[in-house]
């Protein structure tokens, strides 16, 4: 008699705790990962859309394509090109490692902010008409 008096007391417990869940919404899974700064859920959760960032690497890539066109023509020193494609390469690599996890609106504007300062340094190195050899 007593394990079924248990059972009926824990089958009532939770019948009356599935409706209090329900009406809290959805505080499930996401919402506390989210809150925890873990978006294992939902990997673009608050971050930028897929055309952002496929913007983004296509300004890196004309940048780069800039810099071997730029060094090319003898308009940067080897010196200028090697120091601009290794930024370039440290901006594609935190890039590809921020997208592993997840690319949060953060970092994904710091990434933007480098890429505009790359373009920048580019054009500042093809206008200094310094052309000094390596």
């Amino acid at each position: 008699m007593r394990k079924f008096l248990i059972s009926i007391a824990l089958v009532s417990a939770a019948l009356t705790a599935v409706p209090a869940m329900a009406q809290q919404g959805r505080q499930g899974y996401d919402q506390r990962d989210d809150r925890r700064g873990d978006h294992r859920g939902n990997w673009n959760r608050h971050g930028p859309s897929r055309q952002a960032v496929n913007a983004l690497l296509r300004d890196l890539n004309q940048a780069q394509n800039l810099i071997a066109r730029s060094q090319a023509r003898r308009m940067i020193s080897p010196r200028e090109a090697v120091s601009l494609r290794r930024e370039a390469n440290r901006i594609r690599q935190r890039l590809n490692f921020a997208q592993r996890g997840g690319l949060s609106g953060r970092e994904f504007a710091s990434l933007r902010v480098s890429v505009n300062r790359l373009e920048q340094r580019v054009r500042i190195e093809r206008r200094d008409r310094d052309r000094r050899p390596g």
